[in-house]
């Protein structure tokens, strides 16, 4: 009986480079690539502090108004009523709260002035010595007499009978931290982010050169083609996820403050690493068409079942809008709803694209 051949020992025994070969390049463009990012580090901190005040427009807007919502429902008015909107316009557009305070009638403030004696040093200080001595001197224990304390209490008129009047001031929406390191971790993690940015395209190159010596030509030529639409539908999802998408669940969430009347007073942490997961999720949900198209093309799933499925699709599609997204509805719902119609996409995409052939041309069978 013959003996079963050895696998041979080295992988790379018909390629141009050796194993060892290999793990130098790669090392090497992984270095390049690193040395790329710490430049991009180095400009993107130039650039940190104006990142950090731009992502914190969509919540002072959202504060703003979630404020203008209170200050108007404290006042007897519907926050969200036609007549209502152009003071709901002038509270929120200058950062303004509305108080109610009331007045105190002026009997009552004289007898009070009246009344009341401030506490002072002992009565030595006649010559140069002895107020002097007078600094170190203990304060004359003053108290109001019964009698006096009894008419300030029984001048005090009734709540119904002040006279309320509106008053206005400003009010600084923005972030808080607690610690004192803090800011300056969030503003290091806004650099390297910008400058991640800034150096992908140098980034991508030096990791695609390493890559692309091992794809045959056909191979490249499907990153060719697919690695723009990838990167187009991650932005599209990034941008959907910050101008669109954010304000309104800031003011979702915004509405159980008021409902349960809870002060809000947003940690910059907190808020930096929610505005960068959101929009990360949107854009890696938003592959959902080359995702299908990558399952279509190795044959696990055919066209025909994503057609005869798709009630099940779109279940599934919001439980991941769940999963990605904040605990909201809004959040959810607006993640869903495009992925639903980029599921759409994708089945179009299969048909368009099918295997083996090129755009709208017939499939065949490799067997």
């Amino acid at each position: 009986m013959d003996r079963l051949a050895r696998p041979k020992d080295d992988l790379f025994d018909n390629s141009t480079m050796t194993f060892g070969e290999h793990l130098d390049e790669l090392r090497q463009c992984l270095v390049k690539a690193i040395l790329w990012l710490a430049g991009g580090l180095i400009i993107g901190l130039f650039f940190a502090d104006s990142v950090i005040l731009f992502i914190q427009r969509p919540l002072e807007s959202a504060i703003r108004e979630f404020q203008a919502d209170r200050d108007l429902h404290q006042m007897g008015y519907d926050p969200h009523a036609d007549e209502v909107q152009p003071l709901r316009t002038f509270l929120a557009g200058g950062s303004l709260i509305a108080e109610i305070v009331y007045d105190v009638p002026e009997e009552f403030q004289k007898l009070t002035m009246d009344s009341l004696i401030i506490p002072s040093a002992t009565t030595s200080a006649q010559s140069g010595d002895a107020a002097s001595a007078g600094l170190d001197a203990p304060l004359e224990q003053v108290t109001v007499e019964p009698r006096q304390l009894a008419d300030i209490l029984g001048s005090l008129p009734d709540p119904s009978q002040l006279q309320p009047r509106l008053q206005l001031r400003q009010n600084k929406t923005g972030l808080s931290s607690l610690k004192m390191e803090e800011p300056f971790m969030i503003w290091v993690k806004a650099g390297l982010i910008v400058g991640a940015i800034f150096a992908s395209p140098m980034i991508f190159y030096h990791i695609w050169a390493f890559v692309a010596a091992g794809l045959h030509d056909h191979e490249r030529r499907y990153v060719y083609i697919y690695l723009p639409l990838s990167v187009v539908l991650f932005i599209s999802g990034v941008v959907l996820a910050f101008f669109l998408v954010l304000h309104y669940v800031l003011a979702f969430l915004l509405a159980f403050n008021g409902s349960m009347e809870v002060a809000i007073e947003p940690r910059l942490s907190y808020y930096v690493n929610f505005v960068l997961m959101l929009p990360l999720g949107f854009g890696i949900a938003f592959q959902l068409p080359l995702v299908m198209l990558f399952v279509q093309r190795i044959g696990i799933l055919e066209t025909q079942a994503y057609v005869d499925s798709w009630k099940v699709a779109v279940l599934v599609i919001f439980v991941i809008a769940m999963v990605v997204t904040p605990a909201d509805v809004t959040s959810m719902v607006a993640l869903a709803i495009p992925l639903v119609f980029l599921y759409m996409l994708g089945i179009l995409m299969c048909m368009l694209i099918p295997r083996g052939r090129g755009l709208g041309s017939d499939a065949y069978d490799p067997a």
